[in-house]
């Protein structure tokens, strides 16, 4: 009894807030980059994103996952955009970051990061990448 008194407290209580989803470094291969010889040898690239997202008592009290949105289901999301080359990470990662926004219509906002492993920039870096927000 005491349980099903403390959930509707809860379920008033809560409704649905914002939740901050994190992936940290998912490492892709990808075929990305201005000159020719990127494009055909590829690279490996990491996509870091912080996404906000609303999340309804169907997954803080229920535990269910229709509550809130799958980590599986964005990096399949990220995985498929970034299997299509682009010559600026900065396109990549606004296709990205549109494509998660068209997906998701629970995200509100996300940041991105997109970095690529051993860039050929005649210097000895270890990766160059970009970053941006968007919003709904």
């Amino acid at each position: 009894m005491l349980l099903v008194l403390i959930r509707k407290i809860c379920t008033i209580q809560t409704k649905s807030m914002i939740n901050t989803i994190h992936i940290d470094r998912l490492a892709l291969a990808g075929h990305h980059g201005v000159m020719p010889q990127e494009r055909v040898v590829g690279a490996m690239f990491y996509v870091s994103l912080c996404i906000d997202t609303e999340v309804s008592d169907e997954a803080l009290i229920g535990d269910n996952l229709v509550g809130t949105v799958s980590y599986a289901d964005i990096i399949a999301s990220v995985q498929q955009e970034m299997s299509i080359p682009s010559a600026l990470l900065e396109h990549l990662a606004y296709r990205v970051g549109k494509r998660l926004l068209s997906d998701f219509s629970s995200i509100k906002s996300l940041s991105i990061r997109i970095d690529k492993e051993n860039p050929p920039c005649g210097a000895n870096v270890a990766a160059i990448g970009v970053s941006m927000n968007l919003h709904r």
